[in-house]
């Protein structure tokens, strides 16, 4: 299952039509917020389900219809969706959603929020952000992910620059 991911889109349509101009085929995509409403976009492009969850931005622009956090399970895979703003603190230190992931008992976590790739496995959780695909930082590209999940498999990943 290949998998599209989003996230920190902030409104910004052009690059959103951007990331779906250049996305490989892909069976569902994941937008993890700010602003979570730019996952109708992907949704009537596409044609494909979207999971979708609020971030910071969304909430202070209200009124908010995503909710904070999605649970799948996809492959095998028990998968936490979160923009991340909750759980990772004023630092924005990933290794708190190692915890988070572990005591929810997700195998994997993938958030939003800090704007740049990460793709880090600790004590069998996996952590992955995207990046942004409008507002990079960190000196990151932007871009947005995909994500291959086979049952039995380790998890894949693709960062796609724009």
């Amino acid at each position: 299952m290949k998998i599209g991911i989003i996230s920190d889109t902030h409104g910004d349509l052009q690059a959103l039509r951007k990331v779906l101009a250049a996305a490989p085929p892909v069976e569902r995509w994941i937008h993890c917020g700010d602003y979570g409403r730019d996952a109708n976009l992907i949704e009537q492009v596409t044609g494909l389900p979207v999971v979708r969850v609020c971030g910071n931005c969304d909430v202070l622009r209200g009124p908010v219809t995503e909710p904070p956090d999605a649970y799948v399970e996809w492959e095998g895979y028990r998968i936490w969706v979160t923009h991340g703003h909750l759980y990772l603190g004023e630092g924005r230190e990933v290794d708190q959603l190692f915890w988070w992931g572990r005591r929810l008992e997700q195998d994997m976590v993938i958030f939003g929020h800090i704007h740049r790739p990460v793709w880090e496995e600790q004590d069998g959780v996996w952590i992955l952000n995207p990046g942004s695909p409008s507002r990079p930082r960190d000196g990151s590209k932007a871009g947005f992910a995909v994500l291959t999940l086979k049952r039995g498999e380790s998890p894949q990943v693709e960062f796609c620059c724009l």
